[in-house]
């Protein structure tokens, strides 16, 4: 598991070196902002990457580092057509989830700009199984989370609100996993993006699916859908 963890690393440093420097374009009118945040702030929502089962209240812990890549789509083109972002957006971040007992699980995720230069996030998301694979042929859990954003020398600032279902089956080592959420998302851009100071509020299904693989090393992979535009994160990390 170490050099698959290892080309992980090379591979956030190569996007590293692909995303240095780059900036959101200046001049956006109001119009523009609504698809600024449905790519930025939708797209980092925190991500569930975990089935609905819960971890026990010991050790259950997770540490893990989490990538997300988000399709830039026609922002370069906005404002006065001065940006520099990559066709592909990475934004990775360290998630810390433990179990609480009782059924419920919190996970923290934590990220900076000094990174890659693009989205930096603090979230917070817990989650509670109220029903359990055992008494029906499934798990499902509610979750809510909040994540707090900001990008690109915080020309971005953003807000992520979600309240939402997640449904799994557990297969002993693969653990598939269904979800759908509502997301409230705000953003806002700085003067130097926009002399309007604009700030303005969406709000958003969130359809997600994905797998949890359990070996060694924990393997999350997720593809989520929001207003019809799809993210992609991966996460490995270590279950205490």
């Amino acid at each position: 598991m170490k050099p698959i963890f290892q080309n992980y690393l090379l591979l956030i440093f190569i996007f590293t070196k692909t995303v240095l420097g780059v900036q959101l374009p200046t001049g956006i009118s109001p119009d523009d902002l609504n698809p600024l945040i449905k790519t930025l702030a939708l797209g980092n929502v925190i991500k569930v990457l975990r089935s609905a089962e819960p971890y026990p209240s010991f050790p259950g812990l997770k540490i893990s580092l989490e990538t997300t890549l988000i399709h830039s789509g026609n922002l370069n083109e906005m404002g006065d057509g001065s940006a520099s972002l990559p066709m592909i957006i990475p934004s990775p971040r360290i998630i810390i989830t433990k179990g609480l007992g009782m059924d419920l699980e919190t996970s923290m995720t934590l990220s900076t700009q000094s990174l890659l230069q693009t989205m930096a996030s603090v979230g917070l998301l817990g989650k509670w199984t109220f029903l359990h694979e055992r008494d029906s042929i499934a798990s499902g859990a509610l979750f809510l989370s909040y994540t707090q954003l900001s990008g690109f020398k915080d020309a971005f600032k953003g807000k992520d609100f979600e309240i939402g279902l997640v449904v799994s089956r557990d297969y002993v080592r693969i653990k598939p996993y269904v979800g759908l959420g509502l997301v409230l998302a705000s953003g806002t851009v700085s003067k130097s993006v926009s002399p309007l100071d604009p700030q303005e509020t969406v709000f958003s299904p969130h359809l997600f699916v994905g797998t949890e693989i359990e070996l060694p090393m924990n393997v999350a992979l997720q593809l989520d859908f929001t207003e019809l535009v799809p993210t992609g994160s991966l996460s490995l990390g270590y279950r205490f």
